[in-house]
């Protein structure tokens, strides 16, 4: 069975650091999964456009299907609910889960700032845009769930969606690997 887990928020809310914390989470359960940073599909002079990179995701995902993975951590910055929309055909999921990062706008702005390399040109623009995204994206129709950032550590917003991925069947209850346990959701 195909899964997906769809990580959104505006640009700055935590997607990328989340995903890390959560791909070693499931590594260190044995969980095998995908898992892919979609804003590197759209990545270069000029930014392709949503049409354009969701077509090249799709096309990834089909290969790695066929390389046997069946679930897929996927962050895409979904400004639209047709772009979530796409991503979600994209996966051919037949379960999936999306879940929007959210931070205040000004924390979002402080990090991007912190973030993007110093002399680029597109960094006040980008952080005018996150500015505008930080609400907007986490009231997107599909978003299943929402998940506040601010003050918290990646490591512990992983521990949260994984137990939201069991919750919605896209992995099993988590395992206590050291102790052989299976650990109760919370």
């Amino acid at each position: 069975m195909n899964r997906a887990l769809i990580l959104t928020g505006a640009p700055g809310a935590g997607k990328s650091a989340v995903l890390d914390a959560l791909a070693t989470l499931l590594e260190i359960e044995a969980t095998e999964h995908g898992a892919i940073e979609s804003e590197q599909l759209a990545r270069g002079l000029p930014l392709l456009d949503a049409e354009a990179w969701t077509a090249q995701l799709a096309s990834v995902l089909a290969i790695q299907r066929r390389a046997g993975r069946s679930l897929f951590l996927i962050v895409a910055t979904t400004e639209t609910e047709l772009q979530l929309r796409a991503v979600l055909d994209a996966t051919r999921a037949e379960r999936s889960l999306v879940i929007a990062l959210q931070a205040p706008a000004e924390l979002i702005a402080e990090r991007l700032a912190l973030r993007e390399p110093d002399g680029w040109p597109g960094e006040l623009r980008l952080i005018a845009h996150a500015r505008a995204l930080a609400d907007v994206i986490p009231r997107l129709a599909g978003v299943d769930a929402v998940i506040d950032t601010t003050a918290r550590a990646p490591q512990e917003v992983a521990a949260e969606i994984r137990r939201e991925m069991s919750r919605g069947e896209l992995i099993p209850v988590a395992r206590d690997v050291r102790a052989g346990a299976d650990s109760a959701p919370e």
